[in-house]
């Protein structure tokens, strides 16, 4: 019953219909037949879905421009663990200060020096 719900629901997002009266119109049917205790579980059904749906894509976050030539064989890598397939979209993310991380298939592979000098600093203040 809450898979229905959720496919309602789903349809009628990418129907284009107005979201808030996409909820209005859920939690009255859901109080109509008595189901307003599934409400919570169906919006994390949704959104699970919708996060699922938007994260298709293959991203590699570098630490500056041009880094993605110099980290080559290191992405390339990443890629392939992942199976990555299609050309990636390069981001620039200036707090990695150095490496890359790889993102694709809902999975991400952090090769970033800022987590290994977080994880150092971790380990050397426990």
């Amino acid at each position: 019953m809450k898979q229905h719900y959720i496919d309602a629901t789903l349809q009628m997002i990418s129907e284009g219909k107005e979201i808030s009266s996409i909820l209005d119109g859920l939690q009255k049917i859901m109080e109509q037949k008595g189901h307003t205790s599934l409400f919570a579980a169906v919006l994390r059904g949704v959104l699970r879905v919708l996060e699922t749906q938007k994260s298709t894509g293959t991203v590699v976050y570098v630490a500056k421009a041009g880094d993605e030539t110099k980290l080559a064989d290191t992405i390339k890598a990443a890629l392939a663990e992942l199976e990555a397939t299609g050309e990636p979209t390069v981001v620039v993310d200036e707090t990695l200060v150095g490496g890359a991380v790889v993102q694709s298939n809902n999975f991400v592979l952090d090769r970033s020096y800022k987590t290994a000098l977080i994880n150092l600093y971790r380990s050397v203040t426990k």
